[in-house]
């Protein structure tokens, strides 16, 4: 199989997979996805380079949403070949971004049918009718739909911590904050972007998710070493270590990665190159919802009131929330209760703890550097040496990752003794701290409360349970870590306040698509007051480095003066008179 049919098979496995979970969910078009045990990072910012030993390089930069659709607009091969329908009209090349399900649907069958025998070809060909027609009228609730970030109008460049949970988190909250909670997308209308994002999704909310999870109820098998013939060989000491639920937990983690790695190949594949050949009018139906079907899904308005506030988070144009410090969050907060305050004595008293807050906060000082990376910016090195090191009893999973975390900011050129103030602490640097805290309270609860089991069965005369109960209860407890802080602090990576974007869109990377004139300008405004940033400080440091000139009228200072000698003058000598 040649690489290019590859991937027209990749394309059509991912419709047909897109298809089925429709029909599979379409009696309940709204459900919610459940996250990954442990979340993977897909696309992050880079890392920086250490600055004490390597030069900084010089990267190119991303290529922009509108840089993407014009290289892919002028290709001249699709990976689907062009409909029938088309032939003899005005088409354009287009990526996953804008290719329908119907498109998809239509050109596979039409690639299919000379191979079948004539007595299928008719069958296919009525069957093809129908099942179009019921894509048409099957709709699927918007919030049901993942989006991937590129195709709302964000480059690589932008800080996008996305997992199959946190994705679908941001999606949701700006759709709810454009007021498209209630939208009818027609299965035909589906881009297949969208279906290979849901079906990543509801593959792990259905599968993989629910069988990591019942790994932990999963009592004792033993162990390979311990059981004959092995358990007469050298090898035997390693029947405390290497047991089945170990085996069976390697290969559920195994098979998870290799689906990561397949689904982010395929994701970037479809997005990056020519896929259909497609008219004006089926460009414009891709996500586009039904004029007729409306469904009534009510939002909390504290729900409502949050994604009025947030965009997608832009390296250029829009901070992310997690690069805020506290200060402004504290402040921030304080102002919001002061819209809600019902008189101006309750607004005096919140002025008076805002500010007491403040002070205590500039007067604590810590050594940020300390608190461990956040795993999300680990590289794929560091990245590995945690997922193995897990498999390593007593010294995988928190502890490893501290130093993992540690060995991460060392290397990039951190000083680990820099402190700075709560106030100037960071989101990001505050919920890693309460990240790793959580972890390490965890794995010391299940580590230390696993060693003191078997004293306890022995004291007690009472034969071990088959499953654990420090097992169980430390899987219940590690779901609020990753299905909570991990996946609030990936959002809060990957958006940023209205108020923050400079494009004046409110609308963050996604101006990049909306209104590029607005994000250029904004761009271009960055550079130049970076640029002249860079020149002020090149300039202070130049004139640091000079040696001070002397005036024309140098100052006269006063020389120290030689008292007279006190020796008494060599025998035969002169006297002076």
């Amino acid at each position: 199989m040649t690489p290019k049919s590859a991937q027209q098979w990749a394309v059509r496995l991912a419709a047909a997979g897109m298809l089925s979970t429709l029909a599979l969910n379409d009696a309940v078009p709204d459900a919610r996805a459940a996250e990954l045990f442990v979340p993977q990072r897909t696309v992050t910012a880079p890392a920086a380079t250490p600055a004490a030993t390597l030069k900084k390089k010089r990267t190119k930069p991303a290529e922009t949403y509108q840089e993407r659709q014009q290289r892919i607009g002028g290709s001249q091969r699709s990976m689907l070949a062009p409909l029938a329908e088309n032939k003899g009209k005005q088409t354009t090349c287009v990526s996953a971004e804008f290719t329908t399900l119907d498109v998809v649907f239509d050109s596979v069958v039409e690639s299919l049918l000379p191979s079948l025998p004539p007595q299928l070809r008719e069958a296919a060909t009525a069957n093809q009718a129908g099942i179009k027609k019921w894509m048409r009228e099957v709709t699927v609730s918007t919030l049901a739909v993942s989006n991937n970030p590129l195709t709302r109008g964000a480059d690589l460049d932008d800080p996008q911590y996305r997992t199959a949970l946190s994705q679908l988190v941001v999606d949701d909250l700006l759709k709810i904050r454009d007021g498209k909670q209630n939208d009818a997308i027609p299965v035909a209308n589906i881009t297949l972007s969208q279906a290979v994002e849901s079906v990543w999704l509801y593959v792990f909310v259905g599968i993989l998710a629910p069988a990591k999870f019942g790994l932990s109820f999963v009592p004792s098998l033993g162990s390979p070493f311990s059981e004959p013939p092995l358990a007469a060989t050298p090898l035997s000491f390693l029947g405390g270590f290497v047991t089945y639920n170990t085996l069976l937990s390697l290969g559920l983690t195994m098979s998870q990665l290799g689906m990561q790695y397949l689904y982010q190949g395929t994701s970037s594949a479809i997005l990056n190159q020519c896929v259909a050949q497609v008219t004006e009018e089926q460009k414009e139906r891709a996500g586009k919802p039904s004029e007729k079907v409306k469904y009534d899904i009510p939002i909390h308005p504290l729900i409502q009131g949050a994604a009025d506030q947030l965009a997608l988070a832009d390296s250029d144009t829009c901070q992310p929330i997690g690069d805020l410090t506290l200060a402004r969050i504290v402040t921030r907060t304080g102002d919001y209760a002061k819209s809600t305050a019902p008189n101006a004595a309750t607004k005096r008293r919140i002025d008076a703890e805002v500010a007491k807050i403040l002070r205590t906060m500039k007067t604590t000082r810590v050594p940020h550097n300390l608190i461990p990376a956040d795993p999300a910016d680990f590289s794929n090195v560091e990245s590995i040496a945690s997922f193995a090191g897990n498999m390593v009893p007593y010294i995988g999973g928190a502890p490893l990752d501290i130093l993992i975390g540690l060995g991460h900011n060392i290397g990039q050129g951190d000083d680990m003794g820099e402190m700075v103030s709560l106030h100037d602490l960071t989101v990001t640097k505050s919920l890693t701290a309460a990240y790793y805290t959580y972890y390490f309270s965890l794995y010391l609860f299940t580590t230390v409360g696993g060693l003191a089991l078997d004293p306890i069965y022995q004291a007690t005369g009472i034969d071990p349970l088959p499953l654990s109960p420090v097992r169980v209860i430390g899987a219940v407890l590690g779901l609020p870590l990753t299905y909570g802080l991990v996946t609030f602090h990936h959002v809060v990576r990957s958006m940023c306040l209205i108020e923050d974007d400079t494009t004046g869109t409110g609308r963050g990377a996604e101006a990049n698509k909306l209104d590029p004139a607005a994000h250029d300008k904004a761009v271009a405004a960055k550079k130049k007051a970076d640029a002249a940033k860079a020149t002020k400080s090149k300039a202070a440091k130049s004139k640091a480095r000079q040696p001070k000139r002397s005036h024309s009228t140098p100052r006269q200072t006063p020389s120290k003066r030689t008292p007279p000698s006190r020796t008494t003058p060599p025998t035969g000598s002169a006297t002076p008179s």
